[in-house]
């Protein structure tokens, strides 16, 4: 098996995460999303909470949590930015993993063992997946909470990479969960490694997974 990376940009209750998490589980490559952030907070002295609330938002003047003394930088969200660029370099470089959002389609342009993904869905079944993991029962609340935060992605990614949000033409792969579920876009990434020789038959089964 060569190593290889997997990014996966999604909508939001499209059930991106899900796919990368259990893509990463199958093929026993490392799962890069909150351990990003748990890494960072303990290099930085900021709270994992404060990280949270900054992660995949642009930069803005207005919403500056407490940063500890002697950190440096003029702004939080450009500096967890330019942290999480660096550990996902880093990583990837180590081993294959599989990154969920935070712009890994372009901080990893320049490697050749990459495969970005993009995962999409219909309307309808977001809501439906959102109102389920909020326990919401406002299908309205559910449509303005999908608006919103894909948004706050759209405008993070254009700030960052000045690229277009989920634009196909450095995808590998454009995913609609409503049509195969998360089960078969899994096996969809897979057929595709297999196609290209990153994985071979017996990659199929669960590997011990790597620690980070």
């Amino acid at each position: 098996m060569k190593k290889v990376t997997i990014t996966i940009g999604r909508e939001y209750g499209s059930g991106g995460h899900e796919v990368g998490e259990k893509l990463a589980e199958r093929l026993g490559f490392t799962f890069l999303d909150r351990i990003i952030l748990n890494e960072i907070s303990k290099k930085s002295g900021i709270s994992v909470e404060d990280l949270m609330n900054q992660d995949e938002v642009k930069s803005s003047p207005f919403r500056e949590p407490l940063i500890p003394y002697d950190f440096e930088s003029e702004n939080l969200n450009e500096k967890l930015f330019d942290m999480q660029a660096d550990f996902i370099l880093h990583k990837t470089r180590e081993e294959s993993c599989v990154v969920v959002g935070r712009c890994a389609d372009v901080i990893l342009a320049y490697q050749d063992d990459v495969v970005n993904v993009f995962i999409y869905a219909n309307m309808e079944d977001k809501i439906r997946r959102i109102k389920r993991m909020y326990h919401l029962g406002d299908r309205q609340k559910a449509a303005k909470m999908i608006r919103k935060t894909e948004k706050i992605r759209r405008n993070y990614y254009q700030y960052y990479t000045d690229e277009v949000w989920g634009d196909k033409r450095n995808k590998a792969l454009m995913i609609n969960t409503s049509q195969t579920g998360v089960d078969g876009a899994v096996e969809l990434i897979i057929a595709y490694l297999k196609l290209k020789g990153y994985l071979e038959e017996e990659a199929e089964q669960p590997q011990e997974k790597r620690q980070v």
